[in-house]
């Protein structure tokens, strides 16, 4: 009777843990699963070792399927492996999706045989999310939404590196909008706030997925279009200019922005901001709301 009742309070001490705990038997059925594991994966079923491929999830760090063979409870049984806080994205049984910290270890009887598997499972959906939030926070203008000039160069080193990896093109858009201290003193500065966000979502609906928009300055703007030459890139100003020139910005008459395009020549990134840089300030040189490029 005396473990009897040891038992009953471990289940009941297991179940109302905050973290899902399994337990396996050497064939992978599962012998036991608390609520909080029902809770994280919307329910439960027996996955046994030739089922394991059943199971969908990807390695959070890469985002690649899980194999069969990679899930912690299979190198638990098959291997007598022990895992610790893996992070995973999970398709959980009834479609939706949860990261979780996977942890997994094999169960021996007194001879050293495997004989079963215990696996421990911590949702951290929420927490990710959070961090997501707080990451984008940190890479993101507050107004405008494109990145900020401290994750620009972050951007610029990862792509100007990809493009001497690969001898890909790459190109620069620098963009800056005309006049716009005169917007501010003529209209007062939320009007002038209305036009930086107005330009930031055109550009935005013209650009790639691969495009990044940033804002630069105060009202300059930066394009990393990986992937693409000279040319293309210039077409790509060329259409943006004549979006810009064309829209209603209420009591402002025009708005108008100045373009210079530059394709990446194997220079650092602080050379690379001068030359884009000198280009957009020829065009404003040239009388504006025009394109110059090398």
């Amino acid at each position: 009777m005396p473990s009897l009742v040891r038992i009953d309070l471990l289940r009941n001490v297991v179940d109302i843990l905050p973290v899902g705990v399994w337990i396996m038997d050497e064939t992978g059925k599962i012998l036991y699963c608390n609520s909080a594991g029902h809770r994280i994966w919307a329910g439960a079923q027996h996955v046994g070792v030739e089922l394991f491929g059943e199971c969908r999830g990807w390695w959070v760090a890469t985002g690649k399927r899980i194999a069969p063979e990679e899930w912690a409870w299979a190198r638990a049984l098959r291997n007598g492996e022990a895992s610790i806080d893996e992070e995973v994205e999970i398709e959980c049984f009834d479609g939706t999706r949860k990261i979780i910290l996977n942890s997994a270890m094999p169960i021996r009887d007194d001879k050293d045989i495997i004989v079963g598997a215990v696996m421990v499972h911590h949702d951290i959906t929420e927490r990710k999310r959070f961090e997501e939030q707080l990451r984008e926070m940190s890479e993101r203008d507050p107004l405008t939404n494109a990145y900020n000039r401290r994750h620009l160069y972050t951007i610029l080193e990862t792509e100007t590196g990809r493009a001497r990896r690969y001898s890909t093109e790459l190109s620069i858009v620098m963009f800056d909008i005309d006049h716009f201290k005169m917007i501010n003193d003529t209209h007062g500065h939320l009007a002038g706030d209305q036009v930086l966000l107005r330009i930031a979502k055109i550009v935005q609906q013209e650009l790639r997925s691969v495009d990044m928009l940033a804002r630069y300055g105060g009202e300059e703007f930066l394009i990393v279009a990986p992937g693409i030459g000279r040319l293309r890139a210039v077409v790509l100003a060329e259409r943006l200019r004549t979006l810009i020139a064309a829209e209603k910005f209420g009591d402002i008459p025009q708005v108008t922005c100045s373009f210079g395009v530059y394709q990446f020549d194997d220079e650092n990134t602080d050379a690379l901001f001068r030359c884009v840089d000198d280009l957009m300030y020829k065009a404003k040189q040239q009388g504006r709301n025009c394109v110059v490029t090398q």
